[in-house]
């Protein structure tokens, strides 16, 4: 999944400043490679958790490891954005 961002954020880095209608269509195209390149983002990391879930060894309450929960909190509201904005 990360470098699935990785990627994503390196294509809109490097793509050169938009001057046409030409431009903006390859822009467009773009935007909708990365869209449905990180289409499958919530099931990997579902996978993700499952797996930790599994590492651990135990049953893992909704309470346990906050910090975990506050990054995945993050990372959804702005994957929300992300694809509002797209």
């Amino acid at each position: 999944v990360r470098d699935w961002y990785l990627d994503s954020f390196r294509d809109l880095r490097s793509f050169p400043e938009i001057k046409d209608s030409k431009d903006e269509l390859a822009f467009t195209q773009m935007i909708n490679k990365i869209k449905v390149r990180h289409n499958n983002v919530v099931p990997a990391m579902a996978m993700g958790i499952k797996q930790l879930k599994n590492d651990l060894g135990r049953k893992v309450e909704p309470g346990d490891l906050p910090e975990i929960h506050q990054f995945l909190d993050r990372f959804y509201l702005s994957r929300i954005g992300i694809r509002m904005l797209i």
